[in-house]
């Protein structure tokens, strides 16, 4: 298929072909319904429309092949409609049919040889007018045809564009939805890789304080056998020891455990887990976690979830990169939003540096904030510290 022609779809409106014989048959209408004494067009005349509308069909068939097909029909039914205007002084109305081909010109031609062919059109109808009738009588019929050509193949122009136009639509439309379902593949992959790094946590966790208690505990139980026989006056001391780090192992269960639960936001609600995780946090990593809460506590369980994770998750990144041993956490409640701001006075950063990739923690954290609406923010300088805020909006159902 030619290239001009391949831009072309096949979704165009009968309407256009309407028009076009519309032109045809109110030309043939006049033919036969002429008063005899103006006089009648005879066979040729008759014959040079039968060869049109052989050629009007034919092109409605062929046209798709070639754009060079439109040319070569343009050029034989112009030339049979200037034969037309020939026949009869008195058949100003073959110059009707030229209306027609300039819709087709408009419609089937890129921009540069429609214009083309609407100006040779426009030229042969004045030409043939003036033939015809002569200066004077020819001059008065000249601008209506010439206006008909105009406005029909701007018509048939615009109809083209629009058609072009939707094609370019729908394959933009098929182009997002192609980048949708690949930025759906890769939110799943983001989150499976957030998910492993928090496996990988909670191993390294498990290797730091659970693992090592239990093989203190192995170490113990193992010298509290030996004093059996040894030195039985340090079993009791061996026993208690043993105890103490039972409890210990426990209770680092209990909180590893309790932070894979996000369940227990929902049971004790963001403030009193916030609490717990301050608690935790200092005493694992020394990290002192000062809270306020600015208003009365709402939301429904995905907006105190989002809330919790984006602060666990800058604790983590306080505890690595800040320098420091304290933190501030500010917890806000309005009836349409639930925010949470997370301070440090650490090392901070400079924001217009290249920072590299954004971590998954907090790329995961970030998406899951889209899509309930709100936004994470992260506000730096060197040496002032790092604010990283959350906020998500309340929903009606969720007051």
């Amino acid at each position: 298929m030619d290239e001009a022609h391949g831009t072309r779809t096949h979704r165009e409106s009968p309407l256009l072909w309407v028009l076009y014989f519309l032109a045809y048959m109110s030309v043939l209408v006049r033919m036969f319904l002429r008063p005899v004494n103006e006089g009648t067009t005879g066979t040729p005349a008759y014959g040079l429309m039968a060869v049109f509308l052989a050629l009007a069909v034919a092109q409605a068939i062929l046209r798709w092949r070639s754009v060079w097909w439109t040319h070569a029909f343009l050029v034989l039914q112009s030339g049979v409609v200037f034969a037309l205007l020939q026949t009869k002084p008195d058949a100003d109305y073959y110059a009707m049919l030229y209306i027609g081909l300039s819709l087709v010109a408009a419609r089937d031609l890129p921009d540069r040889p429609s214009i083309a062919w609407l100006a040779a059109f426009c030229v042969l109808l004045t030409l043939g007018l003036l033939l015809a009738y002569g200066a004077e009588e020819g001059a008065s019929y000249i601008p209506t045809y010439i206006a008909g050509c105009l406005i029909v193949g701007l018509y048939g122009r615009a109809s083209r564009k629009a058609e072009e136009a939707r094609a370019q639509s729908d394959g933009l439309a098929a182009e997002l939805g192609e980048a949708n379902r690949r930025l759906r593949a890769y939110a799943s992959q983001v989150e499976e890789a957030a998910s492993a790094q928090e496996r990988t946590a909670l191993a390294r966790e498990l290797h730091d304080a659970a693992t090592q208690t239990v093989f203190s505990m192995n170490l113990t139980a193992e010298a509290a056998r030996m004093s059996l026989v040894d030195d039985p006056g340090r079993v009791p001391a061996l026993l208690e020891r043993l105890q103490e780090l039972a409890r210990d192992a426990l209770a680092e269960m209990r909180t590893l455990v309790r932070e894979l639960r996000p369940a227990t936001i929902a049971e004790a609600g963001l403030v009193k887990s916030l609490e717990r995780h301050a608690v935790v946090r200092e005493r694992r990593d020394g990290l002192k976690v000062s809270i306020a809460v600015d208003g009365e506590e709402r939301g429904g369980n995905g907006v105190k979830e989002a809330l919790f994770r984006a602060a666990r998750e800058a604790l983590n990144n306080v505890v690595k990169h800040a320098g420091v041993r304290e933190a501030r956490l500010l917890l806000r409640f309005s009836d349409t939003e639930a925010a949470i701001e997370i301070r440090d006075a650490g090392r901070g950063f400079d924001p217009a540096a290249s920072r590299g990739p954004e971590s998954f923690g907090l790329l995961a954290l970030r998406e899951r904030l889209e899509e309930l609406g709100g936004a994470l923010s992260v506000e730096a300088a060197p040496g002032m510290g790092v604010v990283v805020a959350a906020r998500v909006p309340i929903r009606r159902e969720d007051s």
